[in-house]
């Protein structure tokens, strides 16, 4: 999955210059807006097979089954608003996935927002986005996996 890829379009062609070969062929992409945004999300044919997507603004959700059993998994990929005015849309639209989502699911990407002070290399949070972010992560009843080796990206 990646974040922001700052592309408007991206061709088979254009896949194959940055992406490693057996992930080339295989790919969904919501395209940037203008020079911000843009997700992509790609995977191996020969190991998963792509089942449905979602796209939204701020997100792109992939269903994969494996060509080799009966499990299938959801990514979300999102690409968050850094301009928090628009950082409840970002979450109203994650919250809209939830009937639409069932079965194992990672939600994964770049949030721009932190769960704690401790997540900010200053410190400084604004509380009320805080909470709302926590709010969404409850309802939407996922578990953060830790960052390992390090305390901030």
């Amino acid at each position: 999955c990646l974040q922001e890829s700052k592309l408007q379009d991206i061709t088979s062609f254009k896949a194959k210059t940055f992406l490693p070969p057996r992930l080339s062929s295989s790919f969904y992409f919501n395209c940037s807006d203008g020079s911000r945004g843009g997700i992509l999300t790609s995977w191996d044919a020969s190991a998963l097979s792509l089942e449905s997507t979602i796209a939204r603004r701020f997100s792109q959700t992939t269903v994969l089954s494996s060509t080799a059993s009966d499990l299938s998994v959801s990514i979300t990929n999102v690409y968050a608003p850094a301009d928090h005015r628009k950082t409840n849309a970002f979450l109203e639209e994650l919250l809209s996935l939830i009937p639409l989502i069932s079965g194992p699911r990672l939600i994964v990407g770049d949030f721009n927002l932190v769960r704690s002070a401790d997540d900010k290399s200053n410190g400084i949070v604004n509380t009320t986005l805080v909470k709302a972010f926590n709010d969404a992560i409850n309802a939407l009843a996922v578990q953060e996996l830790p960052l390992l080796d390090r305390k901030l990206t």
